[in-house]
């Protein structure tokens, strides 16, 4: 562990205690998302593994998606093996989540 560079007197760091605060709620918050975009990307592999091992049960569109519906979801397996999942309502949209 490297050591700590000695301050001298009269230059030490300005201390900001609500900037600490801040970080500190900022990097929390960072973290839970970092987890949870992991958690997303096990899950998304988990999908594309289901809709790849069932695919003879699912139907194909024209451009050779393949496609399962359910509620009021839509999920769409590409032949690149890209899944995205959308809100039937939405299927005309943009609002794609992958």
């Amino acid at each position: 562990m490297p050591k700590a560079q000695m301050e001298i007197p009269g230059t030490e760091r300005p201390k900001v205690k609500a900037i600490e605060i801040a970080a500190d709620e900022y990097v929390a918050v960072r973290d839970k998302r970092m987890k949870l975009t992991q958690q997303e990307c096990e899950a998304k592999t988990k999908l594309i593994e289901a809709m790849l091992s069932n695919r003879d049960k699912l139907s194909v569109d024209g451009e050779g998606n393949h496609i399962y519906v359910f509620d009021d979801e839509k999920v769409v397996l590409s032949e690149l093996t890209k899944v995205k999942v959308r809100r039937v309502a939405d299927d005309d949209g943009d609002e794609d989540e992958e």
